[in-house]
């Protein structure tokens, strides 16, 4: 507990560092994670070689770039063996396994330091948007039950995890009986939630914070819980289960803050066949995992950095909310790749909607499955057709299926490319 308490005082005193602070304090992080990976990890010792390096040619962020791009399918192919560090027992270390969703799950190693760390970081990240001791907080997704705290069984930050992968009806049960103020939920699983209970979950919950995190939100789903819960605050978490959190937004509701005192990010215009240079692939090295250290590693996300500052006052930089994953793009005949998010803004205009996904069956077919409210207009599928079509701008075969419900079983992809799943 004290160890626990000194190193939450260090985490929170880092959001008040100046850029000049910051900087320092990740170069000398880096520095430490090269030369224990160097030492003890053995995929990276032959990383580094096969790139013709030393522990001493990486100093400072700027060199960071001269290491080679690691990729999940390159731990996987490692082994465990080689990937985590010498004279960490694995039966030691708390493990976490990816969802799998797009196609490699990945087992990540954590010490208890640096699950210790990853668990601060967090809790930072609900203090920065006002999470209070007196709060109730509901996370609603792929999570396991933890073990209740010292300080939640005395009635402080209480929380409760309910796994996504329960039926609707016992979801509802638990959210009654927590009644939280603060809901962390995935959008799909909030959507399949809403979809289930309409505006009657206002008579279950009625949280001040909403967090999303692990997948977009779409601005469909936005309204519709601005249209249930009118003065709710909305907050756009970023992370990955090898990682961790990586950004989140601040009550400024400028952009998302890099946890730069964790993460080194960096977004690389390389990503397949980009259509403009402002966007980037997501590659991060995180400064606090010895176990199974991660440097340079590819997530396939998408994002775009914010050049400015943020009001709040924070060092720590900004990117705009992701964007999608690399692999999440439409497929077109003449071989063009376009984004699903132009589909998203014409479905967001037709508030009948409640659920919706993707499927990219062929360049040539593409349908779009909708659960909708009752009452529809004649004319609501045509009209959307015609829509995505013009968008589109290919001769495209679009199928519009309405379905009664679309399952959500843990994280859910809102697009599917069933032609080539790993584009």
């Amino acid at each position: 507990m004290i160890r626990e308490i000194a190193d939450l005082r260090g985490i929170l005193h880092n959001r008040k560092l100046s850029l000049d602070e910051l900087r320092s304090l990740q170069d000398a992080k880096l520095r430490a994670l090269i030369a224990h990976a160097w030492e003890r990890v053995p995929y990276y010792q032959s990383l580094f070689r096969s790139a013709g390096l030393s522990p001493n040619d990486i100093r400072t962020i700027d060199e960071l770039k001269r290491i080679p791009i690691t990729a999940k399918e390159d731990i996987n192919r490692a082994g465990l063996e080689d990937t985590i560090a010498k004279g960490i027992s694995p039966a030691a270390c708390h493990r976490i396994v990816t969802s799998g969703s797009t196609g490699t799950p990945l087992t990540v190693y954590l010490t208890p330091q640096d699950l210790r760390i990853r668990r601060l970081l967090e809790f930072r990240s609900l203090l920065s948007i006002g999470f209070r001791p007196s709060d109730r907080l509901s996370v609603l997704g792929p999570e396991p039950p933890h073990a209740t705290r010292f300080h939640q069984r005395l009635g402080f930050y209480r929380s409760e995890n309910i796994s996504a992968l329960l039926p609707i009806e016992e979801q509802i049960r638990r959210l009654n009986k927590m009644r939280p103020t603060v809901l962390w939920a995935y959008p799909t699983v909030l959507r399949a939630l809403l979809h289930h209970t309409n505006s009657g979950i206002r008579n279950i919950i009625n949280p001040r914070i909403l967090i999303t995190s692990a997948e977009c939100i779409d601005d469909i789903l936005k309204d519709r819980i601005r249209s249930i819960w009118n003065d709710i605050e909305m907050f756009d978490f970023y992370g990955t289960a090898e990682v961790g959190r990586i950004a989140l937004e601040c009550p400024a509701h400028q952009g998302l803050h890099v946890n730069a005192d964790h993460i080194i990010l960096e977004l690389l215009e390389d990503y397949p066949r980009a259509e403009s240079g402002k966007r980037g692939g997501v590659v991060v090295t995180v400064l606090n995992a010895f176990a199974m250290p991660f440097i340079r590693y590819r997530l396939g996300d998408i994002s775009v950095w914010i050049d400015s500052h943020c009001s709040c006052g924070s060092s720590f930089p900004l990117i705009r909310p992701v964007q999608g994953r690399e692999d999440e793009m439409i497929q077109l005949p003449s071989g063009k790749l376009l984004s699903p998010f132009g589909l998203l803004f014409i479905l967001r205009r037709f508030h009948e909607i409640d659920q919706f996904r993707f499927i990219q069956k062929n360049p040539g077919q593409l349908e779009i499955q909708l659960a909708v409210r009752e009452g529809l207009q004649q004319d609501f599928i045509s009209r959307i057709k015609a829509d995505c079509l013009h968008y589109l701008k290919e001769p495209i075969h679009l199928e519009i299926a309405i379905v009664p419900f679309i399952e959500v079983n843990g994280k859910f992809k809102t697009f599917t490319n069933l032609n080539n799943p790993a584009l």
